[in-house]
């Protein structure tokens, strides 16, 4: 469903999130197209999503989202179809990231 609030600036490339968040990740598909970032449970292939918590392992394990932003050491809870995206802080990278797809927000 779309957002009622807010525009949806998307899609994005993954190398634009990649270099808005100064990551090094060289072995993704960087001209994959992102279309919205979503909670874990409601994310699509075409979605980035993120996972702080351990407390989100299991719904971590069943996401559908094609990247997350995460930690090191919960990468291992995400299924192999999502491209985990290591981060320091996972909320503010979230918050960095809403704000390409929803400037206005």
């Amino acid at each position: 469903m779309p957002n009622p609030f807010f525009k949806n600036n998307g899609p994005v490339k993954v190398s634009e999130i990649i270099k808005f968040l100064n990551l090094n990740d060289k072995n993704i598909d960087q001209d994959k197209q992102i279309y919205d970032i979503k909670d874990l449970s409601s994310s699509t292939d075409k979605d980035i999503t993120f996972f702080h918590s351990k407390k989100y392992r299991d719904i971590a394990k069943k996401t559908k989202a094609s990247f997350c932003l995460t930690t090191d050491a919960l990468k291992h809870d995400l299924p192999e179809n999502c491209l985990a995206l290591i981060v320091e802080n996972v909320l503010v990278s979230t918050s960095k990231i809403t704000s390409i797809f929803y400037p206005d927000s």
